[in-house]
């Protein structure tokens, strides 16, 4: 009887052993395969990281080209001659048959010595010479409703030594021209300018 007892625990501690070891090979293979999971997870991320990086390489190269078209539209007629700065263009050409003064002096004459090539917001007066340059039409010119304004508070100093006018004064007003010819470096008025207000 104890021999019976004793291979059954013998038996008994081999089915045991037999389980552990299986047991044991179990984890084993679940733990390799978690490893294999890893690595395998792992390199997909690699190939993820990849196809990202050229997407975005592919995407550079797309703007870099549109830009550098866009570049080419902007600084080249269809012809691929290079335009002119903007800068450059705005140079403003001086007309010398047109000046302008600030206003006549207390005799109705104008300084020529005074005379400016573009109008501001303290000349008066325009004048287009004739191809002489000594005999010239005027007019009386203003830049601003403050300018007219002035000019209209001081009419005496601004516009009566140079001009008639007709209405009352006020911000709207035509002007027909005067005439005058330049005479030992002034000009001296033959005819007044006419102003009319509205």
């Amino acid at each position: 009887m104890s021999t019976v007892i004793s291979l059954f625990l013998f038996a008994l501690a081999i089915a045991w052993v037999e389980y552990r070891l299986k047991s044991i090979h179990r984890e084993s293979d679940r733990d390799q395969k978690g490893a294999f999971d890893f690595f395998a997870t792992k390199e997909e991320l690699k190939k993820a990281v990849k196809q990202l990086k050229e997407a975005a390489d592919s995407d550079r190269t797309a703007i870099d080209e549109r830009m550098t078209s866009l570049e080419e539209k902007a600084f080249f007629t269809p012809d691929s001659k290079p335009k002119e700065s903007p800068v450059l263009q705005s140079v403003e050409v001086v007309d010398p048959s047109v000046i302008f003064f600030r206003w006549p002096a207390d005799d109705g004459t104008f300084n020529d010595a005074q005379r400016l090539t573009a109008q501001t917001e303290d000349t008066y007066y325009r004048f287009q010479l004739d191809a002489s340059r000594t005999r010239a039409e005027f007019r009386f010119v203003t830049m601003s409703d403050t300018q007219l304004s002035k000019a209209n508070n001081s009419s005496k100093k601004y516009i009566e030594r140079a001009c008639n006018f007709v209405g009352a004064k006020s911000a709207q007003f035509v002007c027909t021209p005067g005439k005058a010819h330049l005479e030992r470096g002034k000009w001296v008025i033959d005819l007044k300018a006419r102003i009319e207000y509205r």
